[in-house]
């Protein structure tokens, strides 16, 4: 293993065994949505649930991805083909990057085509706060909470600053700007919010001998805006709406193997698009009775240029999501009920024509959570009917038990599944690619966790041991071999077994925090690693605030990991060193809403690679450096 790692994951195990205070991050005194779909306290949870808060997400700073922000996070590591820009994964728990659901304020917002959501298009300037669930959750949201769930929310109209203004620039020709405004009259309370960010970047690929080599620096542009408008009447009834979009452009490099494609000299980019609108009326019916009605749509547009079909200007891949959700909380003599109602129409438009364009999703979603005494509990059970492959039904099942003031144990069990994406359906067929399947069944997967639990005041500790089997997997296979023509199947397999040990500390001033997870993610087939996942990865996080100055720092740890399987025998060739790197954060604060700051990232310019392919080496930054300057009218 790595030095550097060594000395990570050592500090970060002596934290999780002997930490005695948290981090608001990690209050288990904190309200969190995405545990139940009804607001819970953390203390109360059965499942495994970490809260980032507005605070957090601006100390990562306005340069982070969403992407950097979530590896600071016990059990996720990230996949990323170049610098910052390029296209984004997240592996939670060892599962595929399209076994988690991304929400974006309680909407899905992904591909259908490729069957996961581009968070590297989604700025940290927009999010206010961003829930983090492992372990599978299909019974509670449905097809691709196999993983677990990532629940994103945008910045708000209520309780907002008036004015927040943020200015900064960085290594690589980084820059970012935002603005956003905030304000009420009467019932009425409104908010909008702008930002733009672009940054040179860094040739995507290292390696020359790779035919996709261009030595052009592939960057990225960004522009977003959002707007929030919400209507009480009353204390129990609100009505509001929203609309969010976020446009950007990443430069790559690819080779489109001439005379078949262009060349690797070509200007190779992607434009990507994602816009949500949303509406909203919730109200208090009784007493014990609210109800809240959803409607919104969600559009991911994404075209890349130049096409890498021969006679065609572009690739383009269009998905279009209309979602109605109907929920209604009724408090029990015992607890909590969560009946909801939720209807998903898929609908993609492509320069490729697909063999099947839409499919709608019907849902019945109930659930049962609460708390008596020393006891707690989580149960939910959800039918999805789906007019592509039929029915699914998938329930969780959790306990807690306080067997001391400041100890709790908890144990669940899941069943989750993940449908097939369009690609895999009805991609047309393709000489030298491929086909759809269109009889693929969904992937499924079910899980167990155990997890102890020490919280007294302000202090949090936990270790967590999880074991994940997912089941058919679709797996793309030559067929016949030699074919170069490439058909999926429901044929794969993968159990993941491992523990997470996290912690945080705050005394005298000083916030520590630190997390450990030790895997085995294996291909129960082959017997081999699930590519880019490490055995071992690591945080530990140190910071202060002395009331004007605020300032820390993390270091990041990862073992090894494989990539890009022998192309005939399918076993693990090609291997990525494990790596640790240093990131520091600081703030200072002026009078009348001034501050500045600043963030320095891979502080020893420590080179690693986040994925590679069989011929090629894919970059990473070096050290980053970003300053700015931010003012706030309350």
């Amino acid at each position: 293993m790595h030095h550097s790692f060594r000395v990570t994951a050592l500090t970060a195990a002596v934290f999780a065994a002997f930490s005695a205070h948290a981090t608001e991050e990690t209050d288990p005194a904190a309200v969190v949505v995405i545990a139940t779909r009804q607001p819970s306290r953390i203390s109360s949870l059965t499942t495994d649930v970490t809260l980032i808060d507005r605070t957090a997400i601006e100390e990562a700073g306005p340069n982070a991805t969403l992407g950097d922000l979530l590896t600071r996070v016990p059990g996720i590591e990230l996949s990323r083909q170049g610098s910052r820009g390029s296209p984004e994964g997240v592996f939670i728990r060892g599962a595929n990057t399209g076994h988690t659901l991304v929400l974006i304020d309680g909407f899905r917002a992904s591909s259908a085509t490729l069957g996961q959501t581009a968070i590297e298009s989604l700025p940290l300037s927009q999010i206010e706060r961003i829930e983090v669930l492992r372990g599978a959750a299909s019974a509670l949201y449905g097809s691709e909470a196999i993983g677990g769930v990532i629940r994103i929310t945008t910045r708000p109209s209520a309780d907002s600053p008036r004015l927040d203004v943020s200015l900064g620039a960085g290594s690589r020709g980084a820059q970012e700007a935002s603005l956003a405004h905030a304000g009420h009259f009467g019932q009425f309370d409104y908010a909008l919010r702008l930002s733009d960010s672009h940054s040179r970047g860094v040739s995507a690929i290292t390696n020359q001998s790779s035919s996709a080599f261009n030595a052009d620096k592939d960057g990225f542009w960004r522009r977003t805006m959002a707007l929030h408008v919400n209507w009480r009447p009353s204390e129990k009834t609100e009505i509001g709406a929203q609309w969010f979009e976020t446009d950007g452009m990443n430069r790559f490099d690819a080779d489109g193997f001439p005379p078949f494609g262009p060349p690797a000299s070509s200007d190779w980019q992607t434009r990507h698009k994602i816009t949500n609108y949303a509406a909203h009326a919730k109200t208090q019916l009784v007493d014990n009775w609210s109800s809240e009605l959803r409607v919104g749509r969600s559009e991911d547009n994404s075209v890349s240029t130049p096409s890498f079909t021969l006679g065609q200007a572009n690739d383009s891949f269009k998905t279009r999501q209309d979602q109605f959700v109907w929920q209604n909380d009724i408090n029990l003599p015992l607890g909590k009920a969560l009946v909801a109602i939720e209807t998903l129409r898929e609908e993609i438009a492509s320069t490729n024509i697909y063999t099947g364009t839409q499919r709608t999703t019907d849902s019945l979603v109930l659930g049962w959570n609460g708390s008596a005494g020393a006891h707690s509990w989580q149960v939910a059970a959800r039918h999805d009917d789906n007019s592509q492959f039929g029915g699914k039904t998938t329930q969780t099942l959790g306990y807690g038990f306080r067997f001391a003031p400041a100890w709790r144990i908890s144990a669940n069990t899941g069943t989750s599944f993940k449908a097939p994406t369009f690609n895999d359906l009805y991609f047309p067929n393709t000489p030298f690619v491929g086909v759809g399947n269109p009889a693929l069944q969904p992937e499924t997967g079910r899980s167990q966790e155990l997890a102890l639990h020490y919280e007294e005041g302000s202090t949090q500790a936990s270790l967590t041991a999880f074991r994940n089997t997912i089941r058919n997997l679709i797996q793309w296979e030559e067929s016949p071999p030699g074919s170069f023509f490439y058909t999926p199947r429901n044929v794969g397999q993968a159990r993941i077994t491992g523990w997470t040990a996290a912690t945080s500390t705050r005394l005298a001033g000083w916030t520590l925090g630190g997390h450990l997870t030790v895997q085995d993610p294996k291909d129960t087939d082959t017997g081999e690693y699930l590519i880019r996942r490490a055995k071992k990865f690591a945080t530990l996080s140190l910071g202060q605030d002395t009331g004007r100055w605020s300032w820390g720092g993390e270091i990041q740890g990862s073992g090894p990991r494989y990539d890009a399987p022998d192309f005939f025998t399918k076993k693990n060739t090609k291997k990525m060193g494990g790596y640790g790197v240093v990131n520091l954060h600081g703030e200072y604060q002026f009078d009348h809403g001034w501050s500045v700051f600043s963030r320095v990232d891979n502080l020893f310019d420590k080179r690693y690679e986040l994925a590679t392919s069989s011929t090629t080496n894919y970059a990473s930054l070096g050290t980053t450096v970003f300053a700015g300057v931010r003012f706030v009218l309350k």
